[in-house]
């Protein structure tokens, strides 16, 4: 007998058997038990989430002539000829191949012969939203009326493609993404049945990129099987096979990016790209990772959505505090961008590393959406009273005026005045309105290290990137508090040591990153990474 792929082999021949579709199940078995059976039935979901196999299980259940009341038996005669795509009553048509009008006809031709030897007479279209407009149109008047003995069932991954006409007429059920428990749990027995040597770790990696479909599961799962039948399929191995990247890998380059390494980072899109990885799906791994670090750092270990074991999300909240909120959703924009550019790109690897040089080095960018957010920064200032830059000359004072209006001048900062700062530094942003810029100055100290300069030393490049965009403001906020006009000076913690190493000879031993339980002790809960 000829091989048959995994998912075929191990496709569900029972209600119990379908996975992650309980909603679903439930209800059908109902209405069979009950003998409320619908006429139109629509199973929409992403691809290999089991609407085909559901709606076979479905056709079965309702022929099968079983005495026991297990349905579908799949053991009498009905069943077995379903089973063996024999039975006449039971038909499947593809509408992605059979779209046209003369199709339709067809169908309704045939509907008004009763079933021979089956209780019903069952039509399951697969891809219905392929059928063309006049196809629809044919199918409206049968599909709303059909004779009692016609059960319509449509499945499909685009429901919105689909004419309301048809939507309400019948049932819908939208089968959920399979999660990746439920997903790991199957494939470890399935692997079990098959008596092969395949690591936990491999599994949960195969469940993970599957997104949710259980056919692509199994795919791999086959595929990975017969590359290494003679071996321990590994997490390694099913790396190799899908052309995916170790996880570490994306550890690695975001540091590099948000250190500013730029020959770090070239270095290691290098080594990917000679392992003969793709570059669009490295890609798009780096934009999972990048939201993984968003998702932890803003809702932290108990975020349901980051499926990954306790020890990874605490990786990823470290990392994600170094980079910071701002810096990640520019990557995240960025890389997205790069997603879309690759597509028509004849060498991808030039725009991932246009992109990943842009990053180590971020400047200001010049699109609408960048003007936008400057203006309405703007307005939020005018809102709250803070004075803006002036921009113009003031107007000529006229002849007649008796006393031009004084202006407030401040004193300009001094060595002794920048020492106040770095004194009073905590006071200073305890007295800032909880949010956050207060958020960003906490994990910042000052620093005085040129003449009449006051320097900001930010832990890595993401805190200066949003140290930055608000230089303005924070300068403005440091006037009204000390009462001195300040020159600011923005730079990393490594710049800092090597500036301060090359003029004194040895690195200031105060200056270095903060911990959480450095900001607890000073700060309380009310600063906190996550």
């Amino acid at each position: 007998m000829a091989y048959q792929a995994l998912y075929r082999r191990l496709r569900p021949q029972r209600f119990e058997d379908v996975v992650g579709q309980e909603h679903i199940v439930r209800t059908l078995k109902n209405q069979i038990e009950r003998g409320r059976i619908n006429h139109a039935y629509l199973f929409c979901g992403t691809r290999g989430t089991g609407k085909t196999t559901t709606a076979k299980i479905f056709a079965r259940a309702i022929n099968c002539v079983s005495e026991d009341g297990v349905k579908p038996c799949n053991m009498c005669d009905v069943c077995r000829s379903i089973l063996k795509d024999t039975n006449v009553n039971v038909v499947e048509i593809d509408a992605a191949s059979n779209n046209g009008v003369e199709n339709v006809r067809t169908i309704i031709d045939e509907v008004k012969y009763p079933p021979t030897d089956c209780k019903y007479k069952v039509y399951i279209i697969d891809e219905v939203h392929m059928l063309s407009a006049s196809a629809f149109n044919a199918l409206l008047k049968t599909l709303e009326e059909p004779p009692e003995y016609a059960v319509f069932i449509l499945a499909t991954t685009d429901p919105q493609k689909m004419p309301v006409t048809v939507l309400s007429r019948c049932q819908r059920f939208d089968f959920h993404r399979i999660s990746k428990e439920d997903m790991t749990l199957v494939l470890k027995e399935y692997i079990a049945g098959e008596g092969v040597d395949v690591t936990d770790e491999a599994v949960e990696y195969i469940a993970d990129i599957s997104d949710g479909a259980m056919r692509d599961a199994l795919s791999i799962l086959d595929q990975c099987i017969s590359f290494y039948f003679d071996r321990q399929v590994t997490d390694k191995e099913v790396r190799e096979i899908v052309g995916a990247a170790d996880p570490s890998v994306f550890f690695e380059l975001i540091n590099a990016i948000n250190n500013g390494d730029c020959g770090e980072a070239m270095d290691i899109i290098d080594r990917t790209v000679q392992q003969g990885r793709d570059i669009s799906q490295f890609v798009n791994d780096i934009i999972t990772h990048l939201r993984d670090l968003l998702l932890a750092i803003s809702i932290g270990r108990e975020c349901r959505a980051l499926e990954h074991s306790k020890a990874y999300i605490d990786k990823l909240i470290s990392q994600g505090s170094a980079v910071g909120y701002d810096y990640l959703i520019s990557l995240i924009n960025s890389f997205s961008q790069l997603s879309n550019a690759i597509k028509y790109s004849f060498d991808p690897r030039i725009l991932l590393e246009v992109c990943v040089i842009k990053a180590c080095d971020p400047v200001t960018e010049h699109d609408t959406g960048s003007v936008d957010k400057r203006l309405k920064e703007i307005e939020n200032k005018l809102e709250k009273g803070i004075p803006l830059a002036k921009t113009a000359k003031k107007a000529e004072a006229k002849p007649n005026e008796e006393k031009a209006e004084k202006e407030t001048v401040l004193e300009k900062a001094i060595p002794e005045d920048i020492k106040n700062v770095i004194n009073n530094w905590k006071k200073f942003v305890r007295s800032m309105d909880k949010g956050m810029l207060r958020s960003i100055l906490a994990i910042t100290k000052p620093a005085y290290i040129d003449e009449n300069i006051l320097t900001i030393v930010c832990v890595n490049n993401g805190p200066k990137k949003s140290v930055e965009t608000h230089i303005e403001e924070i300068n403005v906020l440091l006037q009204n508090y000390f009462g001195k006009e300040f020159v600011l000076k923005v730079i990393t913690e490594e710049q800092y040591n090597i500036r301060h190493a090359e003029k004194y000879g040895v690195k200031d031993k105060s200056v270095k990153v903060y911990t959480q339980d450095d900001f607890t002790k000073v700060f309380g809960d009310i600063v906190t990474f996550e």
